[in-house]
């Protein structure tokens, strides 16, 4: 069937900015005709009259954990909670009403808490008695839990068990020993309740004009069960499934990508990102953690680059940004730098840069795939960053606009459950940086449509142009046209030519 929506404007992100369109004709699921007068369209079986909606390419959310996301709708959101005081009242209330087995709390940050710490295990008992806790902080790189599955954990074979001062656990686990309690608490849960979470992020998506996001599987945050569940197919949106083993194995499953969210250092939040100049707030922290080899990393890079597919890690402070870069100029040693050119491998978060490092990834091609509302979180004079570094390192991170001038690409992401799926959130973020390093909104947009697209080699869609696939998303205002497009609703989001919620109407 041949469809032709016309609206009150289009934005193709291709072309000139300044070409007036209002209409696009699809033709199965690709695109084969726009132009500003829908009466010179070609002829169609069908026209969707959209009155003042404006057509745009649809958002693609670069990285996102899809299960988690969705646990979190019904779990205990402990966002702007102000104490561990208050996370165990929520959590009391939250037990009080739901009769699960388990409570499942996310995105506490105990930043300027009274207490100086996060609820304790013991405290976790007496809030939810008998049940299975687990609240993971807001970076997602520690969690505390209840009694039950701290003693089940081997925690003598595990690093970042926090003790008491007589050497008993608290209940608090940082990166290694909190992946291993959200792997064994998420095994626990019904495959319903899995399936409904998974479901609910992809409605949650596409009710925000998200028609594709990259769901980023680990071992630690959830199983390769998990990832081959998202791989499978058959969601309303398109998601895009990586995977973060950092040996190439042979076996590797060719329907998952390689990579993404593989950590080679933690996060800001939890002391653990690799710095070079440590951290001012926590001298025990010293310099962060690097979590694999130079060696193993650029053994990494260096064999996706030969199978010519485009794998990713997770880099945050320079020390790890550092080693990214350097596994990548190994890999371009060894294979060329056009063959990793050709690779679009990409780097995840890449908060705090050297200078020397966005050049360096810009020559290789590589993506940098950033989350904009992390900056607009903790960046800034005033914020967490500027506690952990100082403030000019904290005004100088996430530098989105060094980096567009460097020429190196840019993705955008929500890291959700760490910020919540929001992409005009992300857009506005990128606009008013708190350190000034901004892009304008036509960037910013087309980094958190386009770029994801490019970071998937999905070069058939994106733009609307004729031959695309059909991918794009209906607003009730014009959002470039707006002060702030937070406010502007979506109508549609259309995937390869399906509209999912709400349906558009025919005439």
């Amino acid at each position: 069937m041949r469809t032709c929506y016309v609206a009150a404007g289009l934005h193709p992100l291709a072309g000139s900015a300044d070409t007036p369109l209002r209409s696009l004709v699809v033709d199965g699921d690709r695109i084969a005709w726009s132009g500003a007068d829908p009466a010179a369209a070609p002829p169609s079986d069908r026209t969707v009259d959209l009155g003042d909606g404006w057509i745009t390419p649809a958002f693609v959310d670069g990285h996102v954990h899809g299960t988690a996301t969705g646990l979190a709708t019904a779990g205990v959101d402990l966002h702007g909670a102000g104490s561990a005081a208050e996370v165990l009242d929520r959590v009391r209330r939250h037990a009080a009403r739901s009769p699960a087995d388990a409570v499942l709390g996310s995105r506490w940050d105990d930043t300027g808490w009274p207490e100086g710490r996060p609820p304790t295990a013991a405290e976790i008992a007496d809030a939810a008695p008998g049940r299975i806790v687990l609240l993971n902080r807001v970076d997602g790189h520690s969690c505390v839990v209840d009694p039950r599955t701290l003693a089940a954990l081997p925690l003598a074979q595990l690093e970042g068990v926090d003790t008491d001062a007589d050497g008993a656990p608290t209940g608090y686990l940082a990166e290694r020993a909190g992946e291993a309690a959200r792997v064994r608490v998420l095994a626990a849960l019904p495959a319903t309740q899995l399936d409904a979470a998974r479901r609910a992020t992809c409605a949650r998506a596409a009710a925000l004009g998200i028609a594709s996001f990259h769901e980023m599987g680990h071992p630690g945050l959830s199983g390769l069960s998990d990832a081959l569940i998202w791989s499978a197919g058959g969601w309303d949106v398109e998601v895009l499934t990586w995977w973060a083993d950092i040996e190439p194995r042979p076996g590797f499953p060719d329907e998952l990508r390689p990579g993404g969210d593989l950590f080679l250092d933690g996060s800001i939040g939890s002391h653990t990102a690799a710095v070079s100049a440590g951290y001012r707030d926590d001298a025990e922290a010293g310099r962060g953690q690097l979590f694999h080899t130079d060696a193993e990393v650029a053994a990494f890079f260096t064999a996706w680059t030969q199978r010519g597919r485009g794998a990713g890690v997770h880099a945050i402070g320079d020390l790890a940004i550092e080693q990214a870069v350097a596994g990548l100029e190994r890999a371009a040693g060894v294979h060329g730098p056009e063959a990793v050119r050709r690779c679009r491998h990409r780097v995840e978060h890449v908060e705090l840069p050297r200078p020397d490092h966005l050049g360096r990834l810009a020559r290789l091609g590589v993506v940098a795939s950033v989350q904009p509302v992390f900056d607009d979180l903790w960046g800034g004079a005033d914020r967490l960053y500027a506690r952990r570094f100082g403030t000019a390192a904290a005004l100088a991170s996430n530098p989105f606009a060094e980096m567009a001038a460097e020429g190196l690409r840019l993705a955008f992401g929500s890291d959700s459950t760490v910020t919540p799926l929001d992409p005009w959130g992300a857009v506005v973020a990128a606009e008013r940086h708190r350190g000034g390093a901004g892009l304008d909104r036509r960037a910013a947009f087309a980094a958190h449509t386009l770029g994801g697209r490019y970071m998937a080699g999905q070069d058939d869609v994106g733009a609307l142009v004729a031959g695309a696939r059909a991918d794009f998303a209906v607003w009730d205002a014009d959002p470039f046209a707006v002060p702030d497009p937070r406010t502007v609703g979506c109508l549609a989001t259309v995937v390869a030519a399906r509209s999912l919620v709400p349906e558009l109407n025919s005439e």
